[in-house]
């Protein structure tokens, strides 16, 4: 029996064991023999075993130096290894997105397993263009669209600030690489952070926004400080009015909504009023906002810390609580 937490009882839970024959190599029959265990009856094979256990063998003889590092895209990796086995097994989906499932058995074994990182079999990053690590690196400005990437690069080359536009749903892959990259620098990963968002002032912007900060908590950036700029006090009533755009419900939206409204009156928004109509729930697109207001906001709030020291930043951040106090006492006043 494995020692509770050992590598042996992590490899157990994923399902992954070592096998001397390449495992995409091989027919339908051994394939079949190998992987039935806890199968569906939609396929003959355990199609998320197979995936994992690929994966795992692909880094065993990398790390080994039997095979050198990949240098492709996961995508690659799929249509290289995984989609041509599992049309050999009888088990390629026309429907379901197996590639989706594959992204998702990386990310487990990383995070839910701890059994590899991306770099261990050198996966290359497509979003390796959107992001830079500049000079003030623990000053991060960041993007839930792609579309704001020629703005971030504007406010990096005028600010020297470290950069990321996710492009939807933050990447493990990218924000493992972006902290390696930090790493490399001698950055002190226990400094504290300051980061600056733009995305959707919405239930799904929320969440993009709390996944990427998941994701450096993950890889060891802990200390960190959130500012929204996409947020309704960046805009008139009027023009909020004509820029809401209606928040989908629902049972299955029920509780993420209420988890993103109990956010956002942290906030004390003076405009967040205009964004909710009787049972109505409104959010705003990022690009609501123009990138002019959103400079004059990263002047007050971000040009400041530019290349303090950790001891100017603690004083900074308190006496920017103390503000906050100060204010949400004067609101409960009035």
């Amino acid at each position: 029996m494995s020692k509770p937490g050992s590598l042996q009882d992590r490899l157990r839970k994923a399902g992954i064991r070592h096998y001397d024959k390449l495992i995409h190599d091989q027919p339908k029959e051994w394939l079949v023999k190998n992987f039935r265990k806890g199968r569906t009856k939609k396929y003959p094979i355990n199609v998320s075993s197979l995936m994992r256990n690929i994966i795992w063998q692909t880094r065993e003889r990398i790390v080994k130096g039997e095979k050198p590092p990949l240098k492709e895209l996961i995508r690659t990796y799929w249509y290289m290894y995984i989609k041509p086995t599992l049309s050999r097994a009888g088990a390629l989906a026309p429907k379901t997105d197996q590639y989706k499932e594959l992204s998702k058995h990386l990310a487990d074994m990383g995070r839910k397993y701890k059994l590899m990182k991306y770099k261990d079999i050198g996966f290359r990053d497509e979003n390796q263009a959107h992001r830079r690590v500049g000079g003030n690196a623990n000053i991060i400005l960041f993007s839930e669209k792609l579309g704001h990437q020629e703005f971030l690069n504007e406010i990096a080359e005028k600010y020297n600030v470290s950069i990321l536009a996710l492009g939807g749903m933050p990447s493990l892959l990218n924000v493992e690489y972006f902290v390696d990259n930090l790493k490399k620098t001698g950055f002190n990963l226990q400094r504290s952070f300051y980061l600056f968002s733009i995305v959707d002032y919405d239930t799904s912007g929320y969440i993009v926004k709390n996944a990427f900060l998941d994701d450096l908590h993950y890889y060891g950036i802990k200390h960190t400080r959130m500012y929204d700029l996409i947020n309704p006090d960046m805009l008139t009533p009027e023009e909020i009015k004509l820029a809401r755009v209606r928040i989908k419900t629902g049972e299955d939206m029920r509780v993420k909504n209420r988890n993103w409204l109990r956010e956002v009156a942290k906030k004390n928004y003076d405009n967040q009023k205009y964004l909710v109509q009787g049972k109505t729930l409104y959010g705003l697109q990022a690009e609501a906002v123009s990138g002019k207001r959103i400079t004059e906001a990263l002047k007050k709030v971000m040009v400041p810390l530019l290349g303090k020291e950790e001891e100017f930043l603690k004083a900074y951040e308190l006496k920017k609580l103390d503000e906050a106090i100060k204010n949400l006492i004067l609101f409960k006043l009035t």
